[in-house]
């Protein structure tokens, strides 16, 4: 960009040629939402003043915001933010980012939840806490705990729970230890986790901005991305109440292997759900009974 006069659309036309250049799947729409970001408004407002030219300071700014997208750096952490099931939540580098396929999975556990009760559930691998908070604020009578290894993912996730008015309990846990599991204090109605489930040898699929710049201990799992289901089925089962539920997010072409991993486990009630885009992206299933 030089010293001439630039309008929002010529500001819009000349950043997304660059961002498609720059190998962006979705150069405008980046384009809109920074620039929107930098001027303060709203995307729309962007085409009701496609005319209006920008001053040098936020040419500049956005300048720098084009940049870092430029370079792979993904829109929700360039912002600091991501909207996930109508609140928005603080992100940054030590969170995975929201995504809408994750949003199924807290459909099917509201859907589990009646309106009125006061269980107790858990989240694995919290993240920025967005599971569990967007499960509070529409179950604020459930006691809700969340678990992550990540002090850093801990901190951004209390943020966001005390901006979005979502008391709860998070704890810094490893749901690969067995003492982790022993420190719940009584049984839970259910247990919910969107855990690491890429294997490495699935690695060369994934965009430069997703390896570049998202948490690895986030992504990537062993034993062909199935590690975290392998401990869940072992050991949610004392975490649970009778007939209580576990609900995890899987990788499109893993419901299968999950469901029969939980299957030889003992767990029943095995039930698959689609995302938006059609692929089973969520396997729920009923605690095992146990012998007495």
């Amino acid at each position: 960009m030089t010293d001439q006069i630039w309008t929002i659309k010529d500001v819009i036309q000349w950043s997304s040629s660059y961002l498609r250049q720059a190998g962006s799947d979705s150069p405008r729409l980046d384009a809109e939402i920074l620039l929107a970001h930098t001027l303060d408004c709203r995307r729309l407002d962007l085409y009701l003043d496609h005319h209006k030219p920008l001053v040098p300071e936020e040419r500049k700014g956005y300048r720098e915001l084009i940049r870092r997208r430029a370079a792979g750096e993904p829109v929700a952490y360039i912002l600091a933010y991501k909207e996930f099931y109508g609140l928005k939540f603080i992100v940054d580098r030590h969170t995975l980012i929201p995504r809408p396929d994750t949003e199924t999975l807290v459909e099917q556990v509201l859907a589990y939840i009646p309106l009125d009760a006061r269980w107790s559930g858990l989240d694995i691998g919290t993240g920025s806490g967005c599971i569990a908070i967007a499960l509070k604020k529409n179950r604020p009578l459930c006691e809700i705990f969340a678990w992550d290894v990540s002090k850093n993912a801990l901190v951004i996730a209390e943020k966001n729970a005390s901006l979005l008015e979502t008391p709860m309990i998070f704890e810094e846990c490893d749901a690969r230890l067995s003492e982790s599991w022993a420190s719940i204090r009584r049984p839970l109605d259910f247990i919910v986790s969107n855990p690491p489930y890429i294997a490495d040898e699935e690695k060369a699929e994934l965009s430069a901005s997703v390896i570049g710049f998202e948490p690895e201990k986030a992504l990537f799992a062993s034993d062909k991305g199935l590690e975290f289901y392998k401990i869940f089925a072992q050991h949610a089962v004392q975490a649970l109440k009778p007939q209580g539920k576990i609900f995890l997010e899987v990788g499109y072409r893993q419901a299968n292997a999950v469901s029969l991993l939980l299957e030889s486990s003992g767990w029943s009630e095995i039930a698959r759900f689609k995302d938006l885009g059609g692929h089973e992206r969520v396997v729920a299933a009923t605690r095992p009974l146990l012998d007495s």
